[in-house]
């Protein structure tokens, strides 16, 4: 009686991160040699699978001074994990954690707000 709870608990779970899934997420960091922006565009692509669009702009700092800004645009092709509920790059080993209550994902130590 108690795992058909266990399971749906788990099913539902894993589908309210898959809906939170889907939707742009930015993070900026500053640091002692430049300045970036990252925009991350995460889109349905089927059941488990999902597109990954990232976008990076940074600046060096050099002598005080900002250089021209750079861009640099990623795709990814991710597999959602149920068990783990974070999507996953095969190619890269990249894992995308989501933590709903704060709105944000989470790529090893930095964080990136949904907006």
């Amino acid at each position: 009686m108690g795992l058909p709870l266990v399971l749906a608990a788990c099913h539902n779970q894993s589908k309210r991160v898959q809906d939170f899934i889907p939707g742009t997420y930015v993070n900026a960091a500053k640091g002692e040699y430049g300045v970036a922006n990252d925009t991350l565009v995460i889109t349905a692509g089927g059941e488990l699978h999902y597109h990954l669009v990232w976008r990076t702009g940074y600046r060096a700092l050099r002598d005080g001074k900002l250089l021209p800004r750079r861009l640099r645009v990623k795709n990814y092709e991710t597999v959602f994990d149920p068990a783990k509920l974070e999507l996953s790059e095969p190619q890269s080993g990249r894992v995308f954690r989501f933590d709903r209550a704060r709105g944000v994902l989470l790529i090893n130590q930095a964080v990136y707000r949904k907006l």
